[in-house]
């Protein structure tokens, strides 16, 4: 006899299928090289009309991943975007052919599309070379993820650019110009730069702040 499960009791098979989507769905973002996409993506020159959260001549890799969403062929149309040259349409209505990455490799390739595609879940970042970037130009002094410090707390920032256009290029600008910031007593100082040269490593630390909820 098959017994029924109560109602408002969660099948215990449903909960393993839940926690078995979630594993694999956390294996795809750990499988992923952000930094390495990031890198192509900036030497391939994407970054002049696209980046992770604003529209700028092209649309936002976030909405191009909602975009395809679901979709069974979308990796498979995403490479093929970013390697034969297509045209792509813009809001004026002309049309251009899509530049080409500048790589012949297909698994950096892959890699790159696999990183769009993962945008509407969650904008994936490497949490851990974020975290040790800010640790080493001294960023935990005057910052913290969910609490004010001497600086506002990074959550409260990503609140304040969350469908900023020019977001992510306003805070990069932030972090390695020295630009002043001003504090609660009115005063200001010029901000700190952080420490590395590293345009990827920077974008990355930029996207880890903006992702924050």
């Amino acid at each position: 006899m098959t017994s029924a499960t109560k109602p408002g009791r969660k099948s215990p098979l449903g909960a393993l299928v839940v926690m078995a989507g979630t594993l694999l769905a956390a294996q795809d973002c750990a499988a992923l090289d952000v930094l390495a996409a990031q890198g192509l993506s900036r030497q391939s020159g994407c970054l002049e009309c696209h980046s992770v959260y604003q529209k700028k001549n092209g649309p936002a890799w976030k909405d191009v991943a909602a975009k395809y969403h679901g979709e069974a062929a979308a990796s498979e149309k995403l490479y093929k975007h970013l390697t034969t040259g297509r045209k792509a349409k813009f809001d004026d209505g002309h049309e251009e052919n899509h530049p080409i990455v500048k790589t012949s490799d297909p698994k950096r390739i892959q890699n790159l599309v696999d990183w769009i595609l993962a945008l509407p879940v969650a904008a994936p970042v490497d949490v851990g070379s974020a975290e040790k970037l800010a640790q080493q130009s001294r960023c935990m002094k005057c910052h913290a993820v969910d609490v004010a410090k001497e600086g506002p707390a990074w959550k409260d920032v990503a609140a304040k650019y969350l469908g900023n256009v020019g977001a992510e290029d306003k805070l990069y600008l932030h972090v390695t110009t020295g630009r002043k910031a001003k504090f609660a007593d009115g005063h200001e100082e010029s901000h700190p730069i952080v420490k590395t040269s590293d345009r990827d490593r920077i974008n990355n630390l930029v996207n880890w702040i903006l992702s924050l909820k």
